[in-house]
């Protein structure tokens, strides 16, 4: 994609995102900025997010939980569109860089997702940067996994039809817990992966982050570095697969969804990714939208493109794991 963003790159917004972008900005300015410290950080994201999360379907089930892990209590945000058992279940972590973000970063999207799915989701959180780095987030999330597994039929689940996800930073973590219970030998516990935007690979000179690294689309060259060297502080692991996934090998995961935005200055990544698992013939769909930025699927309720990433993801999911 190099040839369509190279050469005035502003005039491909679609312009459902630039009225996001505009709005998102309203709103942050009305909660008095982004905050100056982490907590201040986390309390106004989350309190933007609760703004872009109005509206939507209802749930039969929507409920703040937690499930035990190795360092906590894990906090989620469980949903089921109706009252159904033993229903296919995917755990989805948001994005935010690794800093921000919680279980109900998304609630609009997961929303959507469980209904036209039909399935149920569990959004969890993750340790965070930087009271936590690598690999504490990914080992937690393969205890949420192995929970699933074994306790779901508590909340109405099939624990042999599991999947996982995440957008940004929370597909780093997803892939990160499929490649560590793969080698655990517990690969057959997934049956499918997705990657929203992921952040897949320790790449600060891509064609995309060239093109696009510049300030006018959300993630810098100088940003994305100090979000990557906050979480992975040992440069020995950045080629550890489970915190940048193009260093796998994929063979033993489950098939992979990956998407990616156009306007993302870590878009090749995605792209690499994918053409990686092409030329290992391991299963896997690509989806690139048009016009949009990363973190697009946040928007949802008012971009065309993102509620397409979202029935992308719920058709993938039918295809791998059923419905109810």
């Amino acid at each position: 994609m190099l040839s369509e963003t190279r050469n005035n790159p502003q005039a491909l917004i679609d312009p459902q995102q630039a009225d996001a972008l505009a709005r998102n900005a309203e709103i942050m300015a009305g909660l008095g900025g982004p905050g100056e410290t982490v907590a201040e950080n986390r309390e106004r994201a989350e309190a933007a997010r609760e703004i872009w999360n109005e509206g939507g379907p209802a749930m039969a089930v929507n409920e703040a939980r937690t499930i035990p892990g190795p360092f906590r209590d894990v906090p989620v945000q469980f949903y089921k569109p109706d009252g159904g058992d033993n229903l296919p279940v995917f755990v989805y972590l948001h994005g935010g860089g690794f800093r921000i973000g919680g279980p109900r970063t998304n609630d609009l999207q997961m929303r959507q997702l469980a209904e036209e799915w039909h399935g149920a989701v569990i959004s969890a959180d993750y340790l965070h940067v930087p009271e936590h780095t690598f690999p504490d987030p990914v080992n937690e999330i393969v205890a949420v996994l192995e929970w699933v597994t074994a306790h779901g039929v508590e909340w109405g689940l099939d624990g042999t039809r599991i999947s996982v996800g995440g957008a940004s930073a929370g597909a780093s973590i997803a892939l990160g817990a499929a490649i560590t219970l793969r080698d655990k030998g517990r690969g057959n516990l997934l049956g499918a992966v997705a990657s929203l935007y992921g952040v897949l690979d320790y790449n600060l000179e891509s064609d995309s982050m060239n093109e696009l690294g510049g300030g006018d689309f959300m993630l810098t060259n100088a940003y994305t570095q100090m979000v990557y060297d906050g979480y992975v502080t040992d440069p020995v692991d950045r080629t550890d697969p489970r915190a940048f996934a193009m260093h796998a090998d994929p063979a033993g995961l489950p098939p992979i969804l990956v998407e990616a935005a156009q306007l993302d200055p870590i878009r090749d990544d995605s792209l690499n990714f994918a053409e990686m698992l092409a030329e290992a013939a391991h299963p896997h769909e690509l989806k690139v939208y048009a016009g949009v930025l990363h973190a697009y699927f946040g928007y949802s309720g008012v971009i065309d493109e993102a509620r397409r990433s979202v029935t992308d993801l719920a058709v993938f999911l039918g295809k791998h794991l059923g419905s109810r």
